[in-house]
């Protein structure tokens, strides 16, 4: 009995002491996040309209959230509403969800790399609002070598699992790494048949961004988060969001990622990641020139000559 007490009490200060180890770390939740949250303003009678670096990213006629890429110019411009159709707001963004697979992992953050695009609609007038949202998945990488699933938790709170087996259902055909080792016989996966297509409908409107949060769970049915809604992120478990060593399990960067190849630590290649992490660097920088043949580089095109498919939306273009 005497042993059994003892042992657990050396069990609950081991616990005790990876919790104040991770805490102590502080990742920068907010530093973390590839966007930052901000509200539309409106004029009477005119659609605003917001750019990211010449990209439009929001059009409304009412105060409504949107994310900015950090770094990004911003232009805001007004334009009078001709729109014959009942019209509220629209905003968009995207970015990469690259993944660790286990607390102790070797810090590639490849064992499953996706991009991501998420459209959100306002339509409607008080009292009979609603909110569309509708979520592209784009496998890029598989790096793990067990089984992973992937879901997300909704704004709502609900889970949705889109696969129990991503290799299977994501990479049809595959086995082994996926675009993590070279880049010879890169799978391509722009099309209907690998990315996901999502929609979510909630009643009711607010200036809320309604945030999302995709998740992997391993074979030890640990749900590890991506680090993408700063503090506003669901999960109340730190241990959900970072490894025995501090690192965050899942990263998102703002658009396309070049993100090591297999067996690579992140921090070998890109200098500024520790930095980032912990908030004393406000980006993640670039990777080193001479660690080029260390990342998967190709990422950094779009069609035809790279892989990420950044208009998935007109693969279904009867719908919205």
């Amino acid at each position: 009995m005497k042993k059994l007490l003892l042992l657990l009490a050396i069990t609950f200060i081991g616990v005790s002491c990876i919790n104040e180890d991770l805490e102590s770390l502080k990742l920068d939740l907010d530093n973390l996040s590839p966007y930052t949250e901000k509200v539309a303003t409106i004029k009477e009678g005119q659609i605003t309209r917001i750019y990211a670096d010449d990209k439009l990213i929001c059009e409304t006629t009412v105060p409504t959230s949107y994310y900015l890429p950090k770094g990004a110019i911003e232009k805001i411009e007004y334009v009078p509403n001709n729109k014959a159709v009942t019209f509220s707001g629209w905003d968009t963004y995207q970015f990469t969800a690259a993944f660790e697979d286990t607390r102790n992992g070797d810090n590639d953050y490849n064992d499953f790399v996706c991009f991501i695009t998420r459209d959100k609609v306002e339509i409607g007038s008080w009292p009979n609002w609603s909110t569309k949202i509708t979520v592209y998945i784009q496998p890029i990488a598989y790096g793990a070598g067990t089984v992973l699933q992937f879901g997300m938790t909704l704004p709502d709170g609900r889970d949705t699992i889109f696969t129990n087996n991503i290799q299977r259902d994501l990479f049809p055909g595959r086995t082994g790494f996926i675009n993590t080792e070279n880049f010879d016989n890169i799978y391509q996966t722009a099309d209907t048949i690998h990315i996901i297509k999502f929609t979510y409908i909630q009643p009711g409107r607010s200036s809320a961004s309604y945030p999302f949060h995709p998740f992997i769970i391993n074979q030890s049915g640990e749900r590890l988060y991506v680090a993408l809604n700063g503090k506003k992120n669901v999960v109340k478990d730190y241990l959900s969001l970072a490894g025995i060593l501090g690192y965050p399990l899942g990263i998102a960067t703002s658009g396309q990622f070049a993100y090591p190849l297999e067996k690579i630590n992140i921090a070998t290649c890109y200098p500024g990641f520790n930095n980032w992490v912990v908030g004393n660097s406000s980006e993640l920088g670039t990777f080193s020139n001479n660690r080029r043949d260390s990342v998967f580089h190709r990422v950094d095109w779009a069609l035809p000559a790279g892989i990420i498919k950044f208009n998935p939306q007109s693969l279904w273009p009867n719908t919205k």
